[in-house]
C-alpha cells in the first residue's frame, strides 16, 4: 500500500478521534467499569439487598405516587429515597426481581458518573489532562467497592451522579436553572448526602464560575424546599430528621457529643486511610468493632481531626488562588459532616459506601497534583515516568477493586469476609452463625452465635438465631427461652414470634400458636388465622 495512502488512513483517524474524544472516554468509562466490576452480574441478592427482593416492598411499587409517599425502609427509619426507589422499581418492572439486572444499572450509573467527572473537571480546570486523571482514579477506587458491588449502594451512585448533573448545568454561561432544580431535587430524592450539593454549588457561583445570577438561585434552591417539604409529609417531624436505630447498627447515637465526635474523627482517619491503602476493606463496622472513645486522647482521632482542618483550611486559602481546589475540599468537608455522625445521628456508626461522595473531593485534589506535576516537569523522561506510576497505580486498584467486588457475589462469602475482617461485630458474628445454620452446620452455628452473643447480647435476631440451632439439635427449652430473649428488647425481632408459632404448632398446641401469629400480625386476627391455616394445611392437620 502505497505510504501517503497508509498516511491519509492516520491522519483520517487521528482527526474522527479527536473530533470524538468525548464519545471515546465515555465509552472507556464503560470498558474499565464492566472489566473491573463485570463479575458481580452474576451475583446475588445480599444483605440489605434482601429487601429488593422482597416482593411487598415499597422498592418494588408499581405505582409512581405510592413510591413518592413511602419512606424508604420504613417511617422509623428516617430516610425518605423516593427516586432510588423508582430505579428499583423499573428494574423489577422490566426484569423481575432478577439479581443482574439491578447490578447492571450500577454498574451503568457508576461508569456514567466517571464520564461525568471527566467533563465537570475540563469545564472548570480547563485541563483535559487533569479531568482523565480524575475520572480514571475515581473509577478504579477500591474503596467504592460496596456502592458499586452492594445492589443498596445505588443511593450513594444516583446521589453523586445528579450532583454531578446539577454542578454541570449551574457552571454553563447560560444555565437553565429549571433544569438545575431539577438535577438537585433527583440528587437530594436519591440520598441525603446530596445536601452537600447545595453549598458546593453556591461556592462555585461566589468563586464566579457559573452563569447564574443571585435571583437564580431562588429557583434551584426551591426543589431542595420541595424535597424537604415532601420529606416532611412523608416522614413527619419525629422523624425528619431523626430516626429509630439500635445500639447494633450506630453506638455514636447514644454517646455524648465529645465520645461521639472523638470516635467520628477516628472513623475519618480510617476512611482516608483506606481510600489510598486499600486493605481489610470490610462490610461490616457495626458494634463493638469500633468502641466508642471516651477523648480526643487518641491517634487516630487526633489525625482525622488535622485532616479535617487542613480540608477546611484548603477551601479557604485556595478560593481564589485554585478554586477547583477549594471546591473539592468542600466536597470532601461537607460529604464528611453529613455522614460522620458529628451533630446528628446516622443509621450506622461507618460503613465504606458513605466514603463514596466525600471520595471525588479527595481524587480531585490527588488529579489536580498529578497534572501539575506532569505539565511541570522539565523533561520528558520524568513525565513519562509520571504516566507510567499513575497507570501502575490505576491497574492496582482496578484489581484491588476486582478481588474486593467477588466478596459480594453471595452471601456465604460476604458474611465469612467480614467475620474475618471485623471480628468483633455482633452483626458479623451472628450473619456468619445464620449462614453455617442454613448449611445445616450447627456445631459453627452455635459457636458463631454464642461469640455474637458474648459481644453483645441485646441482639435480637442473633438470640432468635442462636434459639433456631438450639430447636434443630432438639433442645426446645432452651429454643424457646431465645425466642422469648429476642422479643424482650425495644426493637423486637418479629420473626421469633413466628418461630413460637410454629414450635407450638409443632407439639400440636394450636391456640398458642394462634396466640403468637396474632402478635407477629400485630393483632390482625384474619391474617393471623389465614396463616395458621396455610400451616396447618402445609402439615396434613
Amino acid at each position: 500500500m502505497p505510504f501517503f495512502l497508509i498516511k491519509l488512513g492516520k491522519d483520517k483517524l487521528v482527526a474522527w478521534s479527536n473530533k470524538h474524544k468525548n464519545l471515546i472516554f465515555l465509552v472507556f468509562c464503560f470498558v474499565l467499569v464492566f472489566l473491573i466490576y463485570g463479575k458481580t452480574l452474576g451475583g446475588d441478592f445480599v444483605f440489605d439487598d434482601r429487601h429488593i427482593a422482597s416482593g411487598s416492598n415499597t422498592f418494588l411499587l408499581s405505582n409512581l405516587g405510592q413510591i413518592i409517599t413511602s419512606p424508604y425502609w420504613n417511617t422509623a427509619s428516617g430516610l425518605y429515597r423516593p427516586i432510588t426507589l423508582v430505579s428499583y422499581a423499573l428494574n423489577y418492572s422490566l426484569f423481575g426481581n432478577l439479581p443482574w439486572s439491578f447490578h447492571l444499572l450500577n454498574l451503568m450509573f457508576y461508569a456514567w458518573s466517571g464520564y461525568l467527572i471527566f467533563v465537570l473537571i475540563k469545564k472548570l480546570s480547563k485541563s483535559e489532562c487533569l479531568a482523565r486523571f480524575t475520572a480514571l482514579l475515581f473509577l478504579v477506587l477500591p474503596i467504592h467497592t460496596e456502592a458499586v458491588a452492594n445492589i443498596v449502594g445505588r443511593a450513594e451512585i444516583l446521589a453523586l451522579f445528579f450532583s454531578l448533573l446539577f454542578w454541570r448545568e449551574i457552571i454553563k454561561e447560560k444555565p437553565k436553572t429549571g433544569l438545575a432544580g431539577f438535577w438537585l431535587f433527583l440528587a437530594l430524592g436519591s440520598k441525603e448526602i446530596a445536601a452537600a450539593a447545595i453549598p458546593v454549588g453556591l461556592i462555585l457561583f461566589l468563586q464566579k464560575n457559573t452563569g447564574l445570577k443571585h435571583k437564580d438561585w431562588l429557583t434551584i434552591l426551591g426543589s431542595g424546599f420541595l424535597y424537604f417539604g415532601a420529606r416532611l409529609q412523608v416522614l413527619g417531624w419525629n422523624y425528619f430528621s431523626g430516626l429509630e436505630i439500635s445500639i447494633v447498627e450506630n453506638p455514636l447515637k447514644f454517646a455524648p457529643f465529645l465520645p461521639r465526635a472523638a470516635t467520628a474523627f477516628k472513623i475519618l482517619a480510617m476512611y482516608f486511610k483506606k481510600t489510598f491503602w486499600p486493605f481489610n476493606l470490610c462490610s461490616d463496622y457495626s458494634y463493638n468493632q469500633i468502641p466508642v472513645l471516651k477523648n480526643f486522647l487518641n491517634l487516630p482521632a487526633i489525625f482525622g481531626l488535622a485532616i479535617f482542618l487542613f480540608f477546611v483550611i484548603v477551601i479557604v486559602v485556595f478560593w481564589k488562588r485554585a478554586p477547583i481546589i477549594s471546591g473539592a475540599a468542600a466536597i470532601f468537608v461537607f460529604g464528611f459532616l453529613i455522614i460522620g455522625n458529628i451533630f446528628f445521628a446516622t443509621g450506622t456508626i461507618a460503613g465504606e459506601r458513605l466514603m463514596y461522595y466525600p471520595s471525588l473531593g479527595l481524587i480531585i485534589i490527588i488529579g489536580h497534583i498529578i497534572a501539575r506535576a506532569r505539565e511541570n516537569s522539565l523533561s520528558g523522561f520524568l513525565r513519562n515516568l509520571l504516566i507510567v506510576l499513575v497507570l501502575t497505580l490505576a491497574v492496582f486498584y482496578g484489581w484491588r477493586s476486582h478481588r474486593r467486588s467477588l466478596d459480594w457475589l453471595n452471601e456465604k462469602i460476604l458474611f465469612a469476609s467480614a467475620a474475618q475482617c471485623a471480628p468483633n461485630s455482633v452483626l458479623s458474628r451472628s450473619n456468619l452463625g445464620a449462614m453455617y445454620y442454613q448449611v445445616g452446620n450447627l456445631e459453627n452455628a452455635e459457636k458463631e452465635l454464642m461469640l455474637a452473643e458474648k459481644i453483645y447480647n441485646g441482639y435480637p435476631k442473633g438470640l432468635n438465631n442462636l434459639g433456631l440451632v438450639y430447636w434443630k439439635k432438639g433442645e426446645k427449652e432452651k429454643a424457646r427461652s431465645y425466642f422469648l430473649k429476642a422479643l424482650d428488647f425495644k426493637f423486637p425481632y418479629p420473626g421469633a414470634y413466628e418461630n413460637l408459632a410454629l414450635m407450638a404448632l409443632e407439639e400440636r398446641n394450636v391456640t398458642e400458636a394462634q396466640k403468637w401469629l396474632t402478635l407477629f400480625y400485630s393483632g390482625d386476627m384474619i391474617a393471623a388465622k389465614t396463616y395458621l391455616g396455610k400451616l396447618m394445611e402445609s402439615r396434613s392437620y
